[in-house]
């Protein structure tokens, strides 16, 4: 019954974080591009998600707190999938009440803040890599080779996933970043019989899958 009414939750929270994404987007008079699909598959989710965290945690305040997390990963994924976008009205808000909730969460602050601090040196090294690799090779990449919102937005993954599996969280992103470069590069030569190097694409759902899977590993 707590999984069934939970799910449903879910798909509330779903409906919300749906129209949150398109108010985000039109803010900025952004194409509206999403999928017919879009709305339904992000319902589904969060379903899905919700009812799988109440019977891992119960009823409980880490459900609660996870379930927030969830929500705020799944913007943040809808957004970045779909321009490129990671909102600082969304993941600097989100990283604060992560920073300020950490007491709360079964890891406590401590451990906490430390895997948002280690995840936010990471990813700030690898973007600063990125850029003068680029500018290097004098590469003309759309947005950039990693954008400023990773960085943020791997904070925000850190706290949540706390230390030590911060580490594995960034390796599963970095795996997963792989593989999803490597799908899409198959793509391109499958439907334009060309594949375009520089071309960009978005890291924040890798980070956000990675780091839901090891929140509640």
């Amino acid at each position: 019954m707590e999984i069934f009414l939970c799910a449903i939750l879910g798909s509330i929270a779903g409906i919300g974080i749906n129209r949150g994404a398109d108010r985000l987007i039109a803010a900025r008079a952004l194409p509206n591009v999403q999928a017919r699909w879009r709305a339904p598959l992000v319902i589904g989710v969060a379903a899905l998600a919700f009812g799988f965290l109440v019977a891992r945690f119960g009823v409980t305040l880490q459900f609660a707190l996870t379930a927030i997390y969830t929500a705020l990963f799944l913007i943040v994924l809808v957004t970045d999938l779909e321009h490129r976008l990671i909102f600082d009205v969304v993941i600097l808000p989100a990283a604060l009440f992560a920073a300020l909730a950490s007491p709360l969460s079964q890891l406590g602050w401590q451990l906490s803040l430390l895997g948002g601090a280690i995840a936010f040196v990471i990813v700030l090294g690898i973007y600063f890599f990125a850029e003068i690799f680029a500018r290097a090779r004098k590469l003309k990449i759309a947005g950039g080779a990693f954008g400023q919102g990773d960085v943020k937005l791997a904070a925000f993954m850190g706290i949540v996933v706390g230390f030590p599996n911060v580490f594995p969280a960034i390796l599963y992103t970095i795996l997963l970043g792989g593989v999803g470069a490597i799908l899409f590069l198959a793509y391109q030569l499958i439907a334009h019989r060309r594949v375009a190097l520089t071309a960009a694409i978005p890291y924040g759902p890798f980070f956000c899958i990675a780091g839901w899977w090891w929140m509640v590993a």
